[in-house]
């Protein structure tokens, strides 16, 4: 079958060692920007250590080297977050070549929605249920429980957690894109939106570390909110 145009990929065959060289040198820049980057996200962990102990106390490490590493784990991590526009270019710049224009656009389209999307849900977690979560466990403490955190445990649950209300906030992308392809329909998801609604607030209830009703609210809200983006997102782009 004879492709349309716009299915038409948009780079030519060339040989292997171009292929190799041009990723060898797109990885060189990305990781050059990533050494860069290292700096400045060191000096904000920092600052994201010292909001944390404002919440538990003075954090403490149990080895020589374990506050080193939690704040280069940090670092890194934040290094990351900083420098995505910039590996997602260069990723871009040898990936997209290979595709279609309709492939291009449906990617073009998603990749800032996506990125920004990430990014607050990333943000949400740790400023929003990070600390909500590290209160209600802090609230253990008694007597005969005293709580003595290291800084790696600490950074680790908030890079956890953190992430996973990234992956979460991907929703709305992930539906878009099952709905582009007819996978998914808006008016089924409408019709199912009170069992939505029950299974999202049974999630906030077992996902949610406090047992108050705020807390819980703090996780199902944002995350209906994500449900119905995503059905008008399904009911846009369904074909």
């Amino acid at each position: 079958m004879k492709r349309l145009p716009s299915d038409t990929p948009q780079d030519s065959a060339r040989p292997l060692g171009d292929h190799l060289l041009e990723i060898r040198r797109r990885l060189w820049w990305s990781l050059g920007s990533f050494v860069l980057l290292l700096a400045p996200a060191w000096s904000l962990s920092a600052g994201l250590i010292h909001q944390m102990s404002r919440v538990t106390g003075p954090l403490v490490f149990l080895g020589p080297t374990e506050a080193f590493a939690a704040r280069l784990k940090l670092s890194a991590v934040v290094a990351i977050a900083l420098g995505a526009p910039i590996f997602i270019y260069h990723a871009w710049r040898f990936i997209g070549v290979a595709l279609t224009v309709s492939e291009r656009r449906v990617f073009l389209g998603a990749l800032p929605f996506s990125y920004l999307l990430l990014a607050l849900g990333t943000a949400f977690g740790w400023f929003v249920i990070v600390p909500t979560g590290l209160r209600f466990l802090m609230g253990f403490a008694s007597a005969d429980l005293r709580p003595t955190l290291s800084v790696q445990a600490c950074v680790s649950f908030a890079l956890w957690t953190s992430l996973g209300l990234g992956l979460l906030f991907q929703l709305p992308v992930a539906v878009g894109a099952l709905a582009r392809w007819g996978w998914v329909r808006a008016a089924t998801l409408a019709r199912y939106r009170r069992h939505a609604v029950i299974a999202i607030l049974v999630a906030a209830a077992l996902l949610t570390p406090g047992p108050d009703i705020f807390s819980q609210l703090l996780l199902a809200l944002p995350t209906y909110v994500l449900f119905e983006i995503s059905v008008a997102l399904a009911r846009f782009l369904e074909p």
